[in-house]
């Protein structure tokens, strides 16, 4: 089975006014959050040494010496989530072009969000850079920092493979083929990581925290309305059999993990600055357990227009430890037998 798969774009989101940080009419407050690597995880520090044009990268760490995963990565990662399941802009340029004549546009109503006074969802929650000036968002996200004892692990990583936007049948939306298929998404491999014993220029070497380590990072929140709350918390926590990637590496089963909430602070910012020490509830155990769930439903509620976008990501980045699917890359061979055939007929 190829390694990614492409959710459909499905409608437009609704561009509205964003409401900046100098009012208090939204939902602020804290989540601290729990990521449980599944499978190896993996990403690089900004230096890497290495021979004959073999690679060998080192995990990013803290000053406590400690792997952890940066908070910019983090972010990705949730507005990917975010963008797929509300119909957000691409944040592309309206035209793509790769040389050779191979071009796309991007579809009416997915073009990158210029003004903040037509921001999609998620551009009113993250942020958008355009030629008109910058909104800078009203999440942050912190970087993740490892928990207890990491154990790592050196790999040699079979080749990964660049993107290849001039296979058109893959990459072009089998309707309209000048415009892209959808958002790319990378499946689960929970039959562990490919690896191989041979270092050539065309792989990797890389230090990967082990299955299970388990991480820590915190969500800070202010001014959302109520359903940038419920895309954000959904984006996070997904659904129970549900699990993102992340990281270097997810061709190759890198990257897989679950992320809870497990402390949420609600603000009240006028209580706060009224009351010194006030205006800030504490959800644990049950109570937020029930906040959690309160916010899923209304998730769904209210973004139930993106339900089959959301059936495409629950069947790629579904987690069953007990699968039997392979995924990997088809061979050259296949790709020379079939060069006309959709990803749909990848064996």
């Amino acid at each position: 089975m190829n390694p990614y798969h492409f959710v459909p774009l499905g409608p437009s989101g609704q561009r509205q006014k964003v409401k900046t940080h100098e009012s208090y009419q939204g939902k602020s407050g804290s989540l601290t959050c729990q990521l449980t690597a599944y499978t190896h995880l993996f990403t690089a520090a900004p230096h890497s040494e290495g021979g004959g044009g073999h690679q060998n990268l080192k995990c990013i760490r803290g000053k406590d010496g400690k792997p952890l995963i940066p908070g910019s990565s983090l972010k990705g990662v949730v507005r990917s989530v975010a963008e797929t399941l509300s119909g957000s802009c691409l944040t592309l340029p309206t035209r793509l072009d790769y040389g050779d004549g191979v071009s796309y546009r991007t579809l009416d109503g997915f073009q990158r969000c210029e003004s903040k006074e037509q921001l999609c969802p998620a551009c009113r929650i993250f942020g958008a850079m355009s030629r008109n000036g910058t909104f800078l968002g009203k999440i942050g996200i912190s970087d993740a920092m490892a928990e207890g004892e990491v154990a790592v692990e050196s790999l040699t990583l079979e080749p990964l493979m660049q993107p290849k936007p001039h296979h058109r049948v893959w990459y072009g939306d089998p309707r309209h083929p000048n415009y892209m298929r959808g958002r790319k998404f990378y499946y689960h491999r929970p039959q562990g990581v490919r690896t191989t014993k041979r270092q050539t220029e065309y792989n990797k070497t890389v230090e990967a925290v082990k299955p299970g380590t388990v991480f820590r990072f915190y969500v800070d929140y202010t001014n959302l309305a109520k359903d940038e709350l419920a895309l954000l918390v959904f984006a996070l926590v997904l659904e129970p059999e549900m699990c993102h990637k992340l990281g270097m590496g997810k061709p190759v089963g890198l990257g897989s993990a679950k992320i809870e909430i497990v402390e949420w602070k609600q603000h009240n910012l006028r209580a706060r600055y009224e009351h010194l020490g006030g205006g800030t509830s504490v959800l644990q155990a049950d109570a937020l357990t029930d906040e959690i769930e309160r916010w899923t439903n209304r998730y769904h509620d209210l973004f139930a227009k993106w339900e089959d976008s959301l059936d495409h990501l629950r069947r790629i980045w579904r987690w069953d430890p007990n699968t039997v699917e392979d995924v990997k890359y088809p061979k050259q061979e296949w790709f020379r037998n079939n060069p006309t055939a959709p990803i749909e007929e990848v064996p």
